[in-house]
């Protein structure tokens, strides 16, 4: 891991985590704002605020993430992390106001521990503990009750939250966070085609293809969210493309991914607390490689989120 990552990239982490009954959340807080951009790819997604920041919209600067369980009781969070910001004075200002930028999404771990979710005095207290240097992983902050391989065949292991990251030219930091509770399972690093193989679709007939109904069961339960953040400047558009680019991430480490049983979300950063670096390259060719190398990086980060959580 770069030493000083979230400082460089701009970005304090505050986690709360309820081990006993298995949720939590993580506030990403940008005190200077940062530009964002998201890209959706889950049909089963909870989320706030998104499209203040779709292109179309005027919304461009945001000051924090909120990635939280809960499902969608758990964006009660988003407003405690929203009240510590106004206390601050952290905003946008607007006559005189200083009015915060927010947005997030939640992940359903309702269920597997006693149905309890983050509430405001929980996102108080994340983003009151915000540090640049939380760089804890596992079963810590929304990755708390993550699990996954719920798909047919799979196993139903814990998930959690992962942290990597990889450097360009020496100085550019790209950097991914991310929980992992998704419907798919883990693709091996070792051997990446093994869950691709014919003989899982050779092995079905009608019959078996019925079983696969009792996967509606588990529509809305499973969502892999990531914010990839960077110390490069980009705005809206260029990072809508890396974030674009990032979802390859997930496709070579989870499968299957981007279903409509999955609330898949990523969130791209270029913090203005950040080192705020602008290589002499053209825009296309800077985008490509930002974005390419936050896919590498999210293989990296789900892997970490499953080895590092808890059994």
């Amino acid at each position: 891991m770069p030493q000083k990552l979230l400082h460089k990239v701009g970005l304090k982490i505050g986690h709360y985590s309820n081990i006993k009954d298995q949720t939590g959340l993580t506030a990403f807080i940008a005190e200077k704002g940062a530009e964002i951009g998201i890209d959706i790819r889950g049909s089963s997604t909870g989320t706030l605020n998104t499209p203040a920041y779709d292109p179309k919209s005027s919304g461009k600067i945001v000051h924090a993430v909120v990635l939280t369980g809960g499902s969608i009781f758990g964006l009660e969070s988003a407003f405690g992390v929203l009240a510590y910001l106004e206390h601050q004075g952290i905003g946008n200002n607007k006559l005189g106001k200083a009015v915060p930028g927010i947005t997030g999404a939640v992940i359903y771990d309702l269920g597997f521990g006693n149905d309890s979710r983050p509430t405001r005095e929980n996102g108080y207290q994340a983003a009151l503990g915000s540090s640049y240097e939380h760089l804890g992983q596992g079963s810590i902050g929304v990755g708390t009750g993550a699990t996954i391989g719920k798909w047919f065949g799979g196993q139903k292991t814990k998930g959690g939250f992962g942290i990597a990251a990889k450097i360009l030219a020496k100085d550019i930091i790209v950097a991914a966070f991310v929980v992992t509770n998704a419907m798919g399972n883990l693709i091996p690093t070792a051997d990446p085609e093994r869950v691709r193989t014919d003989s899982f679709y050779q092995g079905l007939d009608m019959n078996h293809l019925k079983g696969f109904s009792g996967l509606l069961d588990l529509t809305g339960q499973n969502t892999t969210l990531a914010v990839i953040a960077t110390n490069v400047k980009m705005d809206k558009i260029q990072l809508m493309k890396v974030a674009e680019l990032a979802h390859d991430g997930m496709a070579r480490s989870i499968y299957p991914v981007h279903t409509n049983l999955d609330g898949d979300v990523i969130f791209a950063l270029s913090s203005l607390s950040g080192e705020r670096l602008e290589p002499t390259l053209p825009d296309t060719v800077l985008v490509d490689l930002i974005g390419l190398a936050a896919a590498d990086a999210l293989v990296d980060a789900i892997n970490n989120s499953v080895e590092y959580a808890n059994s």
